[in-house]
């Protein structure tokens, strides 16, 4: 069980989470004061949490800082220097903003290492719930990757004694087959692994995504499938219609809950943002996200971002800052901080920030809204209604709202445009959740569009709100100082540098392939 070194060191990121998952864990595996030298042998009972912890620490902390910038949720704070670099798509094979190395490492080193030994222990002592949920949770860990950087070390990557240089794998042919390929067979394992339970429970402290539920990980596992099923429509229609005749797709969150306000063992984002810095004020309110909440009087507002320390001598409670939002909440220009001249730190929303925010793997919002995408590609505009309006009530649930007057009002369901509609409600609704996948769903559907040459405002003094000539409400625009040509967009992250100074394979594919940021993977629009 070492570490295996082309693949990159354990990261920040999980050493984050370590304490954290004591919490969650009676194995007392990851104990913060475990010999650091790793042990030489363990179960599945303490290598599925070890690998749980692993999947949140870096999707926590650099997968929700990627996805807030890239979906403009969230800029560079004017007063402090943080997420410059992120924040203006200047991108290096050593990145940890965005994460270009502790996602490599990460997954591949710690996670699927973890996961591919939980399943052999396992299967070797014929525990199928622990089995199945080691196996779809593989899957998951391969379609991020796979969905990140497109090409990757697939059927190869695990086996370093026998296979040192693990050759590069088409993502269209050869990973998403061999996904849904792990889905299917833990899908298939269901049945044994509800009788391993009795004998063999998981439990809610050695799960903190789903409790040790196994109807809902098989959810989960044929909610993935349908993820990517969407991605090549057309090919995989027929199995779009027989998930949607099946039935018993995730409706629901798959989030690790299991916080505790105290150093190490928080929110992976808040433990580095807020209790780690020294400085709470990087990440703030962006223009796009903000004025598109403001033009619809979208009330998430007060529970995706702080009101501005200007207002709060004014207003206090929940109904007045809905109420009077216009005055409450300001954004700055996207990009690498403005000048304090225009928009000063007291004039400007700080990303609300708790220890206890959840980390998503899926929200329950995405899962209806995929149900919805799926009926509009099959034309069935009547069930595309029916998903999309729980989607977006999901949405609203989330912060204990009533999205009704929204789903009969500014968000009524377009049938003249029905994927359009569906791609805003994916970006409204992975705010405030799993912001990575907002990013992925983004370029895999092409909308929010972006406007390139254009700012959101034309001015960015406090509350003037008019819109910029030409640009059009809800569009991302390019960040101030980018580091991509005009209307450039972040389509795949980069190769990191430690799989190509261990890994010949990956020397060799890199060069017959480049490794340019802005190149569209097979399923992007």
């Amino acid at each position: 069980m070492k570490r295996y070194k082309f693949l990159g060191a354990a990261l920040l990121g999980a050493t984050i989470m370590v304490g954290s998952v004591t919490s969650c864990s009676d194995s007392g595996y990851l104990d913060i004061n475990y010999n650091p030298d790793y042990p030489t042998t363990a179960n599945y009972k303490q290598l599925f949490p070890a690998a749980e912890a692993s999947t949140v620490a870096v999707l926590g902390l650099y997968g929700q800082l990627t996805g807030n910038f890239w979906c403009q949720y969230a800029t560079q704070g004017n007063s402090t220097n943080q997420y410059n670099t992120l924040a203006n798509y200047s991108v290096t094979t050593s990145s940890s903003y965005p994460p270009v190395k502790p996602l490599w490492d990460n997954t591949y080193a710690n996670a699927l290492k973890d996961l591919k030994l939980a399943v052999a222990s396992a299967e070797g002592e014929k525990v199928w719930n622990y089995w199945m949920v080691s196996k779809i949770l593989m899957a998951y860990n391969y379609l991020v990757l796979t969905d990140t950087y497109g090409d990757i070390p697939f059927s190869e990557s695990l086996d370093i004694e026998e296979k040192p240089n693990p050759i590069f794998e088409d993502s269209k042919t050869v990973v998403y087959p061999g996904i849904i390929s792990m889905l299917d067979e833990a899908i298939a394992k269901y049945d044994d692994a509800v009788v391993a339970e009795k004998s063999y429970p998981i439990g809610g402290t050695l799960d903190c995504f789903l409790g040790g539920n196994l109807a809902k990980w098989k959810s989960f596992a044929k909610s993935l499938k349908l993820k990517m099923y969407l991605k090549d429509f057309e090919t995989h229609k027929a199995d779009v219609e027989s998930l949607l005749s099946e039935g018993d797709l995730l409706e629901d969150d798959c989030a690790w809950t299991a916080w505790t306000d105290a150093t190490n063992k928080a929110n992976p984002l808040y433990e580095y943002n807020i209790r780690q810095l020294n400085t709470t004020e990087n990440m703030r309110a962006c223009h796009t996200f903000v004025e598109y909440l403001l033009a619809n009087r979208d009330p998430r507002i007060v529970y995706l971002y702080e009101q501005t320390a200007v207002s709060k001598s004014v207003y206090s409670n929940t109904e007045d800052l809905i109420e009077h939002m216009d005055q409450c909440y300001e954004g700055l220009p996207c990009g690498t901080k403005p000048s304090t001249s225009i928009i000063k730190i007291s004039q400007s929303s700080r990303v609300k920030q708790a220890y206890n925010d959840p980390v998503y793997l899926m929200n329950k919002a995405e899962c209806e809204l995929m149900i919805s995408e799926a009926y509009a590609r099959l034309n069935n505009v009547d069930k595309a209604e029916e998903y999309y309006n729980k989607g977006i009530l999901a949405g609203f649930d989330r912060w204990g709202l009533d999205g009704t007057d929204f789903v009969t009002g500014v968000y009524k369901f377009d049938k003249t445009d029905m994927l359009k509609n569906i791609a805003r409600q994916y970006w409204l609704t992975y705010a405030g959740a799993n912001s990575y996948d907002g990013w992925l769903t983004r370029n895999r559907l092409g909308y929010p569009e972006v406007q390139g040459a254009i700012t959101v405002r034309k001015s960015n003094k406090p509350g003037e709100r008019t819109l910029s000539d030409g640009y059009k409400l809800g569009n991302l625009v390019d960040p101030g100082a980018s580091n991509l040509a005009t209307g450039g967009f972040p389509m795949r992250l980069i190769y990191p540098t430690s799989t190509s100074l261990y890994n010949t394979a990956a020397i060799k594919y890199i060069k017959e392939n480049g490794n340019d940021i802005t190149k569209k993977l097979w399923w992007e629009k």
